[in-house]
């Protein structure tokens, strides 16, 4: 839900808060150039505390042009300073194995955009690995401008970006089961990764005599 896309207008606003009304937390998605007065509005209508999610993806110059989201970083620091500025809170997706990305970069762009939501004041920060599927990564991966992520860089992702605490940083685990990665030990680092999610604390990489 965007509360200042045409999606949702002002009128509706009361209705949705008293929706809510049952939660501690509430959490939207909205493009950071959408966050604004209809936001703070919103926020005022509810009784518990709101979350806004935003999708920075990357600060890699390239990839983000090509994502095409018209998103420029002045933009959205302009969204998460005016967040912090009203006592909101700041959710941020990131994306891992972006296309025009080089595969052995991947992992550090990654956790580049990660270190810049939180320094911009984001709680949350989720590590998403790009995924197939719509036909498009499809069709840039037959053309070489893509390697899918594997499940060995979502876990570098994620063992460096706790490092940057006190926000709360996950890997997305959703078709996990589509990363390249080794059959042997996939079920154990998986779990590995499930409790790094839900502790927030770093565990040894899980030992495999397969894919030393």
């Amino acid at each position: 839900m965007r509360t200042d896309s045409v999606s949702v207008i002002g009128e509706d606003l009361p209705r949705l808060a008293e929706l809510a009304a049952p939660f501690r937390g509430v959490t939207v998605e909205s493009h950071a150039s959408m966050i604004g007065p209809l936001t703070l509005e919103f926020a005022a209508l509810l009784d518990g505390r709101l979350e806004v999610a935003v999708g920075l993806e990357t600060i890699h110059p390239v990839a983000a042009a090509h994502l095409n989201k018209q998103l420029e970083l002045a933009q959205f620091d302009r969204a998460a300073a005016f967040l912090a500025r009203h006592n909101m809170d700041l959710r941020v997706f990131v994306l891992l194995g972006l296309p025009h990305i080089p595969p052995a970069e991947s992992v550090e762009w990654t956790v580049r955009s990660v270190e810049y939501a939180v320094t911009r004041g984001a709680r949350r920060v989720a590590i998403i690995p790009v995924r197939g599927g719509n036909g498009e990564m499809e069709r840039l991966q037959a053309l070489g401008d893509l390697m899918p992520p594997t499940l060995a860089q979502l876990e570098a992702a994620l063992d460096a970006g706790l490092a940057n605490g006190p926000a709360i940083v996950t890997a997305d685990l959703w078709d996990v089961d589509r990363l390249p990665g080794c059959d042997a030990c996939r079920a154990s680092r998986v779990a590995r990764l499930a409790r790094m999610n839900l502790t927030g604390t770093s565990e040894p990489r899980v030992p495999c005599s397969v894919c030393v």
